[in-house]
C-alpha cells in the first residue's frame, strides 16, 4: 500500500486530504497533530505523492474534474498511483523537492530554518508542488519558531509546509493559526491486534496485552515486538509479584537488584515504568472493572493480590511510579530514582 489506503484508522483525515489534493488550490501550510506512531509522517508523504502524482503527465492537484466524471472516478483521482516516477521517488525519500526536516539532538535549530529558507528561495527542480515535512515541529527553538513564522507569513510559491507535533499547544499560536489543522486519533485496539497477529504471528492473548501497552501507537507496537519486549515484560511482572510474596529485607534486596538492571537499560526505562504502571493500575481497578485490565494474561494473580491488599496500596504504588517518570524526565539520576521507587514499593523505611 502506497496511497491513502496505507493510513489506518484516520478516515476523516483521509477524506479531507483527498479532497484537498483534487483541488487546484493547495494550502501553504498543514499541521498534523496526534500521538507518536499513528501515521502523521506517512500521511505527509502520501499527500506529497498525491499533489505530485504524474498520472496522465499532470499533477493530480492540477487536473479538473470533467463535467461527466462520476463521484467514484473523482474519488479515485485523489489517490496517488504509487507507480509513476514522482510517486516512486517520494516513497523512496529521494525526490529533490520533497524536503524532510528533523530535530538535531532533540532540537530544530535556527540554522536549519535558515538553510531551509535558502533552499526555498530557489525554484523547485521538477515538482509541481514542493513539500517540506517538518517532523516534531514542537522541538523548534524560539528563534527557529520565529524564523519559520516569517516564512509562513510570506510563503514561497508552489511550496507546501507540513508540520507534525503531538499537540498544537506545543507550538507558537501564531504558527498554528497559519496552518490547516488535522488531529490524528490513536490507532484502535482492534487494528493493533490484527497487526500483531497477522504480521508477527502472535497469539491473540499476547497480542491483546501488547496492543493495550502500545497506547494506540503502531510504532510502539512494532517496537515492543521487535525488541523482544514480551520476555522483558514477563520478567518485570514476575519480579513485582515476587516482591509481594517476599516482603521485608528479602523483597527489598530483590527489587534493588531489579532497579539496577532497569536503570542500566536506558532504552527500555520508559517502557519498563509504563509496564509497572499498568500492573498497579490493574490491581487498583480489578475489584470494580475486571474486564478493563491490561495484563489479561495475569488476571488470576491480579485477582488474588487485589483481594489480599487494600486498594490504597496500589494507588500509592501507581503514584510513586508516575513520580519516578516525572523525575527521570527532569534529568534525575535514573538509578537513584529507581532505588527510591523500589524502597517505596517494598514499604522500606530506614530507621
Amino acid at each position: 500500500m502506497s496511497g491513502f489506503d496505507s493510513i489506518v484508522d484516520q478516515e476523516r483525515i483521509v477524506r479531507r486530504l483527498s479532497r484537498i489534493s483534487r483541488n487546484e488550490f493547495i494550502p501553504h501550510a498543514l499541521l498534523f497533530t496526534g500521538p507518536e506512531g499513528v501515521g502523521k509522517k506517512q500521511a505527509a508523504k502520501v499527500f506529497a505523492m498525491a499533489c505530485n502524482c504524474l498520472r496522465g503527465n499532470k499533477p493530480v492537484h492540477a487536473q479538473r474534474d470533467g463535467p461527466h466524471a462520476s463521484s467514484s472516478e473523482r474519488e479515485s483521482e485523489a489517490l496517488p498511483c504509487g507507480t509513476c516516477r514522482s510517486c516512486r521517488k517520494i516513497a523512496a525519500d529521494v525526490h529533490p523537492d520533497i524536503i524532510f526536516l528533523q530535530p538535531q539532538k532533540a532540537t530544530i535549530r535556527i540554522s536549519q530554518i535558515r538553510d531551509l529558507c535558502h533552499i526555498l528561495a530557489m525554484k523547485p527542480y521538477e515538482a509541481g508542488q514542493r513539500v517540506v515535512i517538518i517532523s516534531d515541529a514542537h522541538t523548534m527553538s524560539p528563534e527557529a519558531g520565529n524564523s519559520l513564522l516569517k516564512m509562513l507569513e510570506e510563503p514561497p510559491d508552489k511550496t507546501l509546509l507540513i508540520l507534525t507535533a503531538p499537540h498544537s499547544q506545543n507550538l507558537l499560536p501564531t504558527i498554528v493559526s497559519r496552518c490547516q489543522h488535522f488531529r490524528f486519533n490513536p490507532i484502535t485496539h482492534g487494528t493493533l491486534m490484527r497487526l500483531l497477529t497477522d504480521d508477527y504471528g502472535m497469539q491473540p492473548k499476547e497480542a491483546d496485552v501488547l496492543s493495550r501497552l502500545a497506547n494506540g501507537s503502531i510504532t510502539k507496537a512494532r517496537t515492543l515486538v521487535e525488541t523482544g519486549w514480551c520476555q522483558h515484560r514477563k520478567w518485570i511482572l514476575d519480579m513485582l509479584i515476587a516482591n509481594e510474596e517476599a516482603r521485608g529485607p528479602t523483597g527489598l534486596n530483590l527489587l534493588l537488584a531489579f532497579s539496577s538492571r532497569i536503570a542500566g537499560s536506558k532504552s527500555n526505562l520508559s517502557d519498563s515504568l509504563d509496564t509497572m504502571k499498568s500492573w498497579f493500575r490493574d490491581l487498583m481497578i480489578f475489584p470494580w472493572a475486571p474486564d478493563k485490565v491490561i495484563n489479561k494474561d495475569r488476571v488470576d494473580k491480579i485477582q488474588a493480590l487485589s483481594q489480599q491488599m487494600d486498594s490504597r496500596l496500589w494507588v500509592s504504588h501507581f503514584d510513586a511510579v508516575e513520580k519516578a517518570q516525572e523525575m527521570i524526565a527532569g534529568n534525575a539520576n535514573p538509578r537513584l530514582t529507581m532505588d527510591v521507587l523500589m524502597m517505596h514499593i517494598t514499604g522500606y523505611s530506614p530507621s
